[in-house]
């Protein structure tokens, strides 16, 4: 098989527009959503290293997959998406022993945040490995292996402007939406998204999903009627155990952002601006050393070769 040896990627983080939860109906353990998600400009770097395994006696490394990364919250074991996504390419073509592969992640995306740093990286690994083995892996079947990672990987291969439904798996396309200047704000905490719908089941509110109201307003161009309507279920119930939600987004809607909203399963609060100046101004804001800030902007895609 033919293989080419080093490959960079930039894998961008996401943000849930839109995201309508159902209550326990899925016997999978997942949750039925509907969710209007848009990739963004934040990303991490990977770069992809791959060599003949000349070791006989197999490679010291799990399945001769080894990581390494510049954050410490990160694990560099089968407990990261990369490591599952490359094992599931090892695994599906059988290619068991043949290969070392060294993958380094360079983080910007925060960790735990809601913005799928995981997903990314684990859809620009199915990406890498498909062109460094040569692999000629379709999209159709790249997108059912981005499947069996998780749910928010597939969107992570599309990227742009889109539907995903299902648990995250059914996709579709949706007309770009104006570009946008995205000003995205975490305090920090870690929330694991399994505990946040775990409490979502508990004392969420589960509503009538909006979504074909939402993509209309997309499809006729009446953007702001759009931006005004969107809405997370898992926003009430993250707040309550993070109140610093609240006050980071009445903060960006005081500094002039048209919207503002929890991404995700939190705890990063995205703002919207149309104009540099006011996003600039956000930015500037909301910084503080409890608050870690990023400058972002809407892209019509995810994974981008360097």
């Amino acid at each position: 098989m033919k293989t080419k040896e080093c490959l960079k990627l930039r894998a961008s983080g996401k943000i849930n527009l839109f995201l309508n939860v159902s209550k326990n109906g899925r016997k999978d353990g997942y949750h039925e959503v509907k969710s209007i998600m848009q990739s963004i400009s934040i990303y991490d770097e990977l770069t992809f290293k791959i060599s003949i395994n000349t070791n006989k006696n197999g490679s010291e490394s799990l399945n001769g997959i080894s990581i390494t990364c510049d954050n410490v919250d990160i694990p560099i074991n089968e407990k990261n998406l990369v490591h599952k996504a490359a094992t599931l390419v090892i695994n599906t073509f059988n290619l068991q022993g043949k290969y070392n592969i060294v993958i380094n992640i360079e983080k910007q995306i925060p960790v735990c945040s809601g913005l799928a740093g995981g997903s990314t990286n684990a859809a620009a690994t199915l990406i890498a490995l498909n062109q460094l083995l040569d692999l000629n892996i379709d999209n159709e079947a790249i997108l059912n292996l981005a499947c069996k990672v998780g749910s928010d990987v597939p969107f992570c291969i599309k990227g742009g402007t889109v539907l995903a439904e299902g648990r995250g798996e059914k996709l579709m396309a949706l007309p770009d939406l104006p570009f946008c200047w995205v000003v995205l704000a975490s305090n920090g905490k870690k929330f694991r998204s399994s505990d946040i719908y775990e409490k979502f089941d508990q004392i969420g509110k589960e509503k009538k999903s909006i979504h074909k109201e939402l993509i209309n307003n997309i499809y006729n161009k009446n953007y702001k009627k759009f931006f005004s309507s969107l809405n997370n279920d898992l926003e009430n119930v993250a707040m309550q155990g993070d109140e610093e939600i609240i006050s980071i987004k009445r903060k960006a809607s005081e500094l002039g952002a048209s919207t503002v909203q929890m991404s995700g399963s939190g705890p990063t609060i995205f703002a919207i601006c149309e104009e540099l100046v006011t996003a600039k101004r956000v930015f500037k804001g909301l910084k503080s050393s409890s608050i870690k800030t990023f400058l972002s902007h809407t892209t019509p895609n995810c994974i981008n070769f360097v």
